[in-house]
């Protein structure tokens, strides 16, 4: 074997290695940092855990394949969301619903499955939500100086009054 073929299978083999490694440490982050998702499956439930498993998965992204990260996102199904997911890979199987291969893709169709469309909402009605919630916070800060004001004004008032 000549001296560029060996290295060839060097270079083969160090990613083969790398690689387990990678995938090592992948399953070793998931699996200690993702709660189990599916017993409980409610609105709350579901948007907790999806925004936490997003946090923890989204730096993976630049490391890791997008399926890798599927893979072991979804092994952390029980309940009610491994039956659904183990039906939906049954159904892609037989052609009849498409492959998930991203984690953003899977957020999406968890939404669209668990979340009932009443509790849903739409960008426009998340920047009225966001709207209200500045309009409120402007409120009570202006409350927050009215009582100052007030305070000041019963201050200055006892002080004439003396």
């Amino acid at each position: 074997m000549s001296f560029s073929s060996s290295r060839v299978h060097l270079d083969r083999h160090s990613n083969v290695h790398l690689g387990r490694h990678n995938n090592h440490e992948l399953h070793h982050t998931i699996h200690s940092d993702i709660l189990f998702f599916g017993e409980d499956i409610g609105l709350i439930s579901f948007r907790d855990w999806m925004w936490d498993t997003e946090k923890l998965v989204q730096p993976m992204f630049s490391k890791y394949s997008h399926i890798a990260i599927l893979r072991h996102v979804t092994s952390r199904f029980v309940g009610r969301a491994f039956d659904w997911w183990q039906e939906r890979q049954s159904n892609v199987k037989r052609g009849r619903k498409s492959c998930i291969n991203t984690f953003y893709e899977l957020k999406t169709c968890m939404w669209k499955h668990f979340i009932p469309p009443s509790f849903r909402i739409t960008k426009a009605q998340q920047a009225r939500i966001e709207d209200f919630i500045d309009i409120g916070d402007a409120f009570i800060q202006n409350i927050a100086k009215f009582c100052r004001l007030e305070k000041d004004f019963k201050h200055n008032l006892d002080l004439l009054l003396s």
